[in-house]
């Protein structure tokens, strides 16, 4: 499975293309539309799925225009799936006072789900915590966090469904995984899990 990063700073998200064999899948959608049509088109790949780590606006901006031009369904985790239609809770007005909302999802997720590309498993792992549905994926020794974990930190948990106690148990949780997995977390540079928690001192 190849990964192509998007990695923009400020308030754009970390996203990741999936290609394999002619089926892509993103994962998150922070990143501009054009970026990733670009990338498709040089992998000669379609677009099946978008799937969200969790449904804060930075993840999400570019969902719609994405589903509109190559018709992938988008996934969240039940959890979050109320954040798609309030940009209350999704932080888009805090943040920007505005009020933009996204088409419902297409499909939602729970713990231990998996989704096939391209006859490989992508594995979905409830991460409560920065919000009540944010997940990790896991794609063979890939872990994508999204702002469960950083590279040396964790996401904020003072928004809406953020719960400290919550993030505690999922990193907890997450500490439980092979720690030679590499991860791909939602903002800044990637590492190992073990190294990621380490610094936590979660193991």
């Amino acid at each position: 499975m190849k990964i192509i990063p998007f990695l923009p700073r400020g308030y754009e998200s970390d996203s990741y293309l999936l290609v394999n064999s002619g089926e892509a899948a993103l994962i998150d959608a922070g990143v501009p539309s054009g970026l990733v049509l670009e990338a498709l088109a040089e992998e000669k790949a379609k677009l099946k799925y978008i799937l969200l780590t969790h449904g804060h606006f930075d993840h999400t901006a570019s969902a719609d225009k994405l589903r509109e031009v190559t018709e992938a369904k988008l996934f969240v985790h039940t959890d979050d799936a109320e954040m798609l239609a309030d940009p209350q809770k999704s932080a888009l007005a805090l943040f920007f006072g505005r009020y933009d909302t996204l088409s419902p999802c297409d499909g939602t997720l729970e713990d231990g789900d998996s989704i096939s590309l391209g006859g490989e498993e992508i594995k979905v792992i409830h991460t409560p915590g920065h919000s009540k549905g944010s997940v990790c994926y896991l794609a063979g020794d890939k872990l994508f966090t999204g702002d469960t974990l950083f590279n040396g930190g964790y996401g904020r948990f003072d928004l809406y469904g953020g719960d400290f106690k919550a993030l505690t148990s999922s990193l907890k949780k997450l500490g439980k995984l092979d720690p030679h997995l590499e991860i791909y977390p939602g903002h800044g540079d990637g590492t190992t899990l073990g190294k990621a928690l380490e610094l936590l001192n979660f193991i």
